[in-house]
């Protein structure tokens, strides 16, 4: 992903330390959560969100889950691997363009999905017990907000 241009950041605007190291401990942090009660299915966090986003999609090219999921494509396909040995994933080829790559979800990860979506739901409600109702949508609206900005800050400037 390349960034074009520069934001410019009045100095009494910018805020103190790194963004990215308070996101990722953050995601660290939440996600433990979310390991806790998954572990019992067998489940990280990460697997279960790339599983319910191929459940869903009902098979998805590699190119467009990369995308969907904000992932480069490398970082996909480990995250792919530990789901392909399960048997809980496939991967095919594109019914009209046989060159690309297709994930879909197996009979198995469908069955492990159900199992897991309790456990899911129940760090849900965890985390939002611990941070609180309001901020969980505040938080939500604001990772959705910056997503948006960083993604259109990210796109190709055309003539």
């Amino acid at each position: 992903m390349h960034y074009t241009g520069s934001v410019s950041v009045a100095p009494e605007l910018s805020s103190t330390g790194c963004t990215c190291f308070r996101l990722r401990k953050l995601a660290r942090r939440v996600s433990r959560i979310y390991d806790a009660e998954l572990a019992a299915v067998g489940l990280r966090v990460t697997q279960y969100s790339l599983l319910a986003t191929v459940a869903r999609s009902g098979g998805a090219a590699l190119a467009e889950l990369a995308e969907r999921m904000e992932m480069d494509r490398t970082t996909l396909s480990r995250n792919l691997q530990p789901l392909l040995a399960q048997g809980l994933l496939s991967l095919g080829s594109d019914p009209v363009d046989a060159r690309r790559r297709v994930a879909s979800a197996t009979v198995e990860g469908r069955a492990r999905l159900r199992a897991a979506t309790p456990a899911w739901r129940r760090a849900q409600r965890t985390t939002e017990a611990l941070l609180g109702p309001d901020d969980v949508g505040h938080l939500h609206h604001t990772v959705d907000a910056a997503l948006s900005r960083l993604r259109a800050a990210s796109e190709p400037e055309h003539p």
